[in-house]
């Protein structure tokens, strides 16, 4: 513990570390005696204690970089603090992100170690009364809200171009967005007047890349998308393939499956599974539905006395009892003589 706060301390000092003393260095494991296996719950701790170590030093390089830079940090009360105008997710505070309980924990047990950067509210009375927009940290105002305390900010004058390259620098640096966040937050940004060039820089994408989200926001309906949520475990193959499944029902599937409890109450990648299955049964059975066409046929008494159904790979005839006792065996065994007439009548009309 005293190692990580003097390794915390020296940051903001700028200090190196000094390596320790020969007295100081562990002793080294006898020549030929084997070496000690630790524990999987040991590798395990060390790992999660490296893990929060380098957090911490990463989040105090961050906060005494914005203080070198004579930025300061000031409270703020989060009712204060409004989103930024480029929506970039899919989730607000718990829903649709599994990992906002544990931010909150740590706020709650350590305080927020990194300010959230935001800028004078763009709507001038706003900004009179002392409303802000976020750049970046949604969650980490998000969950001081729900906690009831103050927010740490950096202001900063921005511009909505440089509020939108801050904003995509610290979700590319910091919880990852998901695809089909990614591809609605490009949308965002040439929705908002920002050419191509400044929307992949935001998002850190080439060109190509920069098609392909936009191939998703084309075929996904923006509040299909919204209903399921961030579901990271669907790249782009599967998000298609679901646009592609959308637009082709024609039964109300999706308006059914978003109103289920069930639907609703699944996690988000779960919910996109729901979705993707339903289409996907529905939209085949509707499609061999309309390929069989069925034609009822009539006796000279306007009575049934079958029925031909159609389809892609061949036709079935069917004789109902009430045209007869021995009427289908008939038919039957007239079978081969009809089709003579018709191959010779075919035949003739070749000619």
């Amino acid at each position: 513990m005293n190692a990580r706060k003097d390794r915390l301390k020296s940051l903001f000092s700028g200090e190196a570390e000094e390596a320790p003393s020969p007295a100081e260095a562990p002793a080294t494991t006898p020549v030929g005696a084997p070496p000690k296996r630790a524990t999987s719950a040991a590798v395990k701790a060390m790992g999660l204690s490296l893990g929060n170590l380098t957090q911490e030093v990463d989040e105090a390089r961050k906060l005494r970089e914005a203080l070198s830079s004579g930025e300061q940090v000031i409270d703020l009360d989060p009712e204060m603090l409004e989103r930024s105008p480029f929506l970039d997710r899919f989730s607000e505070g718990a829903a649709n992100d599994e990992d906002f309980e544990a931010l909150k924990r740590s706020i709650a047990e350590h305080g927020q170690q990194v300010p959230v950067l935001v800028r004078p509210h763009a709507d001038s009375g706003k900004a009179a009364r002392g409303i802000y927009q976020i750049a970046y940290g949604h969650r980490r105002v998000q969950a001081a809200r729900q906690l009831g305390r103050s927010v740490r900010a950096v202001v900063r004058s921005l511009d909505d171009a440089q509020l939108a390259l801050a904003q995509g620098k610290e979700n590319a640096e910091r919880r990852a967005l998901s695809f089909i966040e990614r591809a609605f937050f490009a949308q965002t940004l040439l929705d908002h007047g920002f050419d191509r060039s400044t929307a992949q820089d935001a998002l850190a994408v080439h060109k190509s890349e920069m098609s392909r989200l936009l191939q998703v926001v084309e075929a996904v309906p923006k509040h299909v998308a919204e209903a399921i949520g961030p579901a990271p475990k669907a790249g782009r193959p599967r998000w298609l393939e679901l646009g592609d499944l959308i637009a082709k029902d024609n039964a109300g599937l999706v308006v059914d499956e978003l109103s289920r409890e069930p639907f609703r109450a699944a996690d988000s990648d779960t919910r996109f599974q729901r979705l993707l299955d339903r289409l996907k049964a529905g939209v085949l059975k509707s499609a061999k539905r309309r390929s069989r066409h069925v034609t009822k046929i009539a006796g000279a008494n306007g009575k049934p006395i079958g029925q031909l159904a159609s389809a892609a790979r061949g036709s079935r005839l069917t004789v109902p009892e009430s045209a007869g006792k021995g009427f289908a065996d008939y038919v039957a065994d007239r079978l081969p003589e009809l089709h003579e007439a018709f191959s010779k009548a075919a035949s003739a009309t070749k000619k």
